[in-house]
């Protein structure tokens, strides 16, 4: 449709609804007031809306809308059937259907594995536990049967809802002006629904886990209601007047939209400002399901102010999936890029934009990542400005290449997806090999008379207690040390936070990073506040990797200690599995005390090393258990991010800016640069903000020892029962010929095993 076209039929509808509802235009600049706004039209205004209504800015049509009485809603979908002639955009679905088959072979060999052991019947075999150990390790691959997440970040009214609404042509999301999402939005195709689920809206409270969305204790443990889009609008939007509240966190939505097939969408709240900070929470919470991120910031005012911070925030949170392709993940969204606004405007701003903040971006996010290992060398502006892609629905150009790059995202998340899958599972039936060849050895062990094997045990045991004390009092001594951990990460805050909000140290970030007053007036607070968040990641992770490597070093030679019945040789592939063979881990021991623990504080950074190297130790019990409530299981990148293991360092910065990113400066003698630095210097002293610093700090190394404390708790208790089982089962004369024939069987199921070719 032509512009001309379009521009009068939007115009007659206005003027139509307005004469309906018995108005004219002064009477409709009078009711023009949005809620937290005010007023936002007079009757000049109104007469160049119905003049040009598509020249009109988002904010102008709400004001006149909310006065004739019409949802927003309703214009944008007249606007939609005006010009959206959706072109076919091709998603790929092949490596969706080919992990999804994978995950369903594996499982079905597991399935196998244990009817092999199950139709054993044997006594000896019964007594190993077999069936329990190799469930348990199935259940993880359960937990890789999950798609690609895309999240989909940014403030209330920069788009989010209507750019996925867009993708999966519905609107099914609920669209404002205000700010509307308050729960995280999950998308899923409505093949992937369950059959305990049988509206297309499920809400549930935190602590869902949506990968494990076919688990009906999951479902019956966190649903708090079902039903159709309705749901939305009530528990799903923020609802300022009515004064309820619930407890809704996230809700899963079926759609048929094929994009859908490869990847789910997430939806994440956008008042960021909220005195609650409860937006804040579940939008950075978004983080930790996913896996690619799409962030949205408007053309006027592309990642300024609150949205660099914010996009910081979540964008540090979410390293590559490869070093080779360190942007590819990521796409920043340019919304509100209305058709009247020059074409040469719109493909400068993301030029221009990351030229002026690359340095920022580097010390808030890439910087961190070279640390961490993740990329090899800073990206540059422009490959970042490659990444941008204007965005206005009404715009065919822009939303048909929208369309296109989400599409590319959700094919290059998907084909990760399906390398990321198939290393799981090889290294979990790793794991079941290994599981199989450890009771091999262990009742090849059980022919040998009841004496050896006792004798055997008890001088293993007296060498283990002999050295017991001793790891306990290391254990202890590294538990001790997170108080002098806290107090020299407190020190190392402390110093770079007197540098920083120096009058100098703020001089001389203004003259880096601003060329304007203006510029500096508006962004500085949020520059400094993401300064001191991503400062204080960095000193708790680098901590944190210190603590884990002694950590390991201590479970380590507790493995060592530990005794261990070893009168056979052990075959040669089981030789080489990590430090030793052995029905007990003591890794799984001591993150299994983990369980049921709220916050784990650096252990969660710990545990995450396991998840990365599943298949190298045998995790059954609550050690799996804890990487499933972590989230660890099934996820691209393998790495926990400091949103759950810190649970606040990265809200805090946006609550720093408060501290100075809207006061008002009045800048008078000497440069302005210099004034402003005063200004803002003084302000910040006057805040508490240290002492938000000093409380997270504090939190997170109590949170260590805590930790750690239940951990070696329930590492002396497995060991002890561990040893118990030792002596017990040498107590016991074993048939030889009886023994043969369990091995003999076990080394059927080894064959079963091994068979898995197809899977790779």
């Amino acid at each position: 449709m032509k512009h001309e076209e379009l521009n009068e039929r939007l115009r007659s509808f206005l003027v139509e609804s307005r004469e309906k509802a018995g108005l004219s235009q002064v009477d409709v600049a009078a009711r023009s007031e949005i809620f937290g706004l005010g007023r936002t039209l007079d009757q000049r205004a109104v007469s160049r809306i119905e003049s040009q209504p598509i020249n009109t800015d988002a904010i102008k049509i709400a004001g006149y809308l909310s006065a004739v009485g019409i949802q927003p809603s309703k214009y944008y979908e007249l606007l939609a059937e005006y010009t959206y002639q959706r072109e076919e955009s091709y998603v790929s679905t092949i490596n969706a259907d080919v992990v999804r088959e994978k995950i369903g072979s594996a499982k079905a060999l597991i399935s196998k594995v244990m009817s092999s052991i199950e139709q054993y019947n044997h006594e000896y075999i019964d007594t190993l536990g077999l069936i329990a150990k190799v469930e348990q390790l199935g259940e993880l691959v359960d937990g890789l049967d999950r798609k690609p997440v895309i999240g989909c970040f940014g403030n209330f009214d920069a788009g989010k809802s209507t750019l996925i609404n867009t993708v999966i042509d519905d609107s099914l999301l609920p669209v404002s002006y205000q700010p509307a999402t308050c729960v995280v939005n999950l998308l899923m195709h409505e093949s992937d629904k369950p059959e305990s689920i049988t509206g297309n809206v499920a809400v549930f409270r935190k602590g869902f886990r949506p990968h494990l969305i076919h688990s009906r204790s999951e479902v019956a443990k966190y649903l708090i209601e079902q039903g159709d889009e309705g749901i939305l609008n009530r528990l799903g939007v923020h609802n300022y007047d009515s004064g309820d509240s619930h407890d809704a966190y996230i809700a899963i939505v079926f759609s048929s939209a094929d994009i859908l097939r490869s990847v789910w969408l997430l939806d994440t709240p956008g008042d960021l400002n909220s005195s609650d900070e409860s937006d804040t929470e579940k939008a950075l919470g978004g983080v930790e399901l996913s896996d690619g991120v799409v962030f949205v910031s408007p053309h006027a005012g592309f990642l300024k102010a609150s949205d660099l911070g914010f996009a910081s925030n979540i964008v540090r949170q979410r390293p590559p999936i490869e070093k080779e392709s360190p942007l590819d993940h990521l796409l920043f969204i340019q919304s509100h890029c209305h058709s009247e606004i020059d074409r040469e405007d719109i493909d400068a701003v993301g030029n221009v934009t990351f030229k002026r903040i690359k340095k920022q971006l580097d010390e808030l996010i890439f910087s961190s990542w070279v640390e961490d290992g993740y990329i090899s060398c800073l990206p540059k502006a422009s490959d970042l400005t490659q990444r941008v892609q204007p965005f206005w629905r009404e715009n065919g150009d822009y939303r048909d290449n929208t369309l296109r790059r989400i599409g590319e995202l959700a094919t290059y998340l998907s084909e990760k997806q399906l390398v990321t899958v198939e290393n799981h599972i090889e290294r979990t039936f790793k794991s079941i090999e290994n599981l199989l060849l450890e009771e091999v050895a262990k009742l090849k062990n059980r022919k040998f008379s009841a004496d050896e094997r006792i004798r055997e045990v008890k001088e293993k045991d007296a060498r283990f207690r002999s050295l017991s004390d001793r790891l306990i009092e290391d254990f202890n001594a590294l538990i001790d040390s997170c108080d002098r951990i806290r107090q020299n990460d407190l020190e190392t805050m402390e110093l770079y936070f007197q540098r920083v909000t120096s009058v100098e140290g703020l001089e001389e970030l203004i003259n880096e990073s601003y060329s304007t007053k203006k510029e500096a007036e508006s962004e500085l607070g949020n520059y400094v506040s993401q300064l001191l968040s991503t400062k204080l990641e960095v000193t708790l992770k680098k901590s944190s990797k210190s603590l884990a490597r002694d950590l390991d070093a201590l479970l380590e030679r507790w493995q060592e200690a530990a005794p261990v019945v070893s009168l056979v040789d052990v075959d040669a592939d089981v030789q080489g599995f990590g430090e030793g063979f052995s029905s007990f881990d003591s890794r799984a021991a001591f993150v299994g005390g983990f369980a049921g623990l709220g916050s784990l504080g650096a252990m969660a950074l710990y545990v995450s090393t396991i998840a990365s190297n599943l298949g190298a130790y045998i995790l059954v019990g609550k050690a799996a258990g804890v990487l499933v409530s972590l989230g660890l299981v099934g996820s691209v990148t393998t790495v926990t991010s400091f949103v759950a293991a810190i649970g606040g360092p990265i809200t805090i910065g946006i609550v720093f800016a408060a501290a100075i990113g809207y006061l008002i400066y009045r800048l008078a003698g000497g440069s302005w640069q210099k004034s402003l630095a005063k200004k803002a210097s003084e302000a910040l002293r006057k805040e508490p903000i240290f002492d938000r610093v000093e409380d997270v700090v504090t939190k997170y190394w109590e949170s260590t020892a805590t930790a750690l404390k239940a951990g070696l708790n329930e590492l002396i208790v497995n060991t002890n029962e561990h040893i118990e089982n030792l002596i017990a089962d040498a107590a016991v004369d074993y048939e030889p010929g009886k023994i043969d024939q369990s091995v003999s069987l076990i080394d059927e199921t080894l064959l079963i095993v091994r068979d898995h070719s197809s899977l790779k």
